[in-house]
């Protein structure tokens, strides 16, 4: 089990919780990923965790919009779109890596691209955007 690093709370119990999961999920991803995914059951191992991971972002966002909803954050209607765009971008990289498993692309580029998004995301989301949301919330 992943601990998470006491610099990434955001102060709010509940969202600390959910964020250390992810944390632990992308971690998950990361050890499926290590191994430069050479074969066929690396690559599936890491698509699996991907998967489990980009589920739970799904119930994390919802979890999360709806708190902030609450709370009558205003500044709710950007963070869903950003929510919406983070789905994205990970989906398109989730396509990536299915190409790039059935060698529709051969570019070795395609897991560490995911690789390196899903740490960056995360942790400029939480530090980012849901910093403004907790600010507004813990300072009410």
């Amino acid at each position: 089990m992943t601990t998470m690093d006491p610099r990434y709370s955001i102060g709010i119990p509940e969202m600390d919780a959910q964020h250390s999961r992810l944390f632990e999920l992308i971690d998950r991803f990361r050890a499926k990923a290590a191994d430069g995914l050479a074969d066929d059951p690396a690559i599936a191992a890491a698509e699996d965790a991907l998967v489990e991971m980009m589920d739970y972002v799904k119930q994390h966002f919802s979890s999360e919009e709806a708190f902030m909803e609450r709370h009558g954050f205003p500044g709710l209607a950007g963070h869903k779109r950003k929510h919406r765009e983070l789905e994205g971008q990970v989906n398109n990289l989730h396509k990536e890596l299915r190409d790039y498993r059935e060698g529709a692309n051969t570019s070795k580029a395609a897991p560490l691209k995911l690789n390196l998004f899903v740490n960056v995301w995360l942790l400029e989301h939480i530090l980012g955007e849901d910093g403004k949301y907790a600010s507004y919330v813990l300072g009410r």
